[in-house]
């Protein structure tokens, strides 16, 4: 009986925290693979004299869809409070209304539309607090950051359609005049399942707006996005 009593008491503690620490709270880091498709636009500011070309580009610019990807670090630091970064690759934007082409004399070789993508492509470096207001096995989370973001290039994709309805695709790219860092708000909120001990599903529909313009052109541009975001986290 007293080896029984000796033997528990030193070997029940252990075989209790190596219980506790398999739950889902007990991970204190995960690496998480995140997708965002993402609806896409800009807000333009402008003096006095360049207000006619934020107006004129307000007229036939539209928003676009573009997306988010890449990889987080996920840190648990309490039960209800969780720290990410990461690395993602982003492409932003807007478009152009589809116009027609006007010609002096009708040419069947010649196109009668055009419309402008612009992707802005970036990449984020998103840093984040997530705070759960539930913690069971579903949780439901609110989330806030910021997000330094390096600039790679702009990109103009022109799509041209023709009068037998083919189209020919023609792209361009531009790296002056671009600031090489924007600077992101992050606000949103989610929900997340544990699937296992180790693996939880994200849902997190999120919006991102640049805090400083994108470039230094006398029209201002800031950038916002509207996603939602998923994200497999794989717990450690």
């Amino acid at each position: 009986m007293k080896k029984l009593l000796i033997f528990s008491l030193t070997f029940l503690p252990l075989i209790s925290f190596c219980q506790n620490s398999d739950t889902p709270n007990a991970k204190k880091i995960a690496i998480v693979l995140t997708f965002s498709p993402d609806y896409c636009y800009r807000t333009l500011k402008s003096d006095a004299s360049s207000k006619w070309i934020a107006d004129s580009r307000d007229t036939f610019e539209i928003p676009k869809f573009g997306y988010t990807a890449g990889l987080n670090l996920a840190l648990n630091i309490s039960k209800r409070i969780t720290i990410e970064t990461g690395l993602l690759y982003s492409d932003k934007g807007e478009k152009t209304k589809k116009y027609d082409l006007i010609w002096g004399q009708p040419n069947p070789d010649l196109p009668i539309k055009n419309t402008f993508i612009y992707h802005y492509i970036y990449l984020d470096i998103p840093i984040k607090i997530n705070y759960y207001l539930f913690t069971q096995r579903a949780k439901l989370f609110i989330t806030a950051g910021i997000s330094p973001n390096i600039f790679i290039t702009q990109k103009t994709t022109s799509i041209l359609e023709y009068s037998d309805g083919h189209t020919k695709t023609n792209s361009s790219t531009a790296d002056n005049g671009f600031s090489k860092i924007d600077l992101t708000f992050i606000a949103g909120f989610g929900v997340s399942y544990d699937l296992t001990n180790r693996i939880t599903l994200k849902i997190e529909p999120t919006f991102r707006r640049s805090i400083i313009p994108i470039s230094t052109a006398p029209v201002k541009e800031y950038l916002y996005s509207m996603g939602l975001n998923t994200g497999i986290y794989f717990k450690f």
